[in-house]
């Protein structure tokens, strides 16, 4: 067993290791109409903040739901040619465009050895 996973439940090396599965079980049933987890997580991030470890201030979060569209056996297989140099040149008119747009001095980029 990992050591620092012993250490932080407070085990001694010869102790008994807690089933993987004792979280995930109380959670579902010993607890399942109680607050306790909500109260941990609550009480981790109050000490946090105590330590000046967070803020508390802002909340990013990604919550995107999607369908998975990622079957092995559906796919599309296409050939996609692409000349680099007519690739080069429509990003430098692209960026060019867009420094002019912003009213910046042209873009002097390296000169083909070509």
């Amino acid at each position: 067993m990992n050591m620092a996973y012993r250490w932080f439940l407070g085990l001694k090396f010869r102790d008994s290791v807690p089933h993987h599965s004792t979280i995930c079980w109380n959670r579902k049933h010993r607890f399942k109409d109680s607050n306790i987890f909500q109260d941990i997580f609550d009480e981790i991030v109050l000490q946090a903040m105590n330590h000046k470890m967070v803020g508390g201030r802002v909340l990013f979060t990604d919550s995107t739901h999607l369908k998975a569209n990622a079957s092995k056996h559906k796919f599309t297989r296409e050939e996609v040619e692409v000349e680099t140099r007519e690739y080069i040149e429509e990003l430098n008119k692209a960026i060019e465009e867009d420094r002019v747009a912003h009213g910046k001095k042209a873009f002097k980029g390296k000169e083909s050895s070509e």
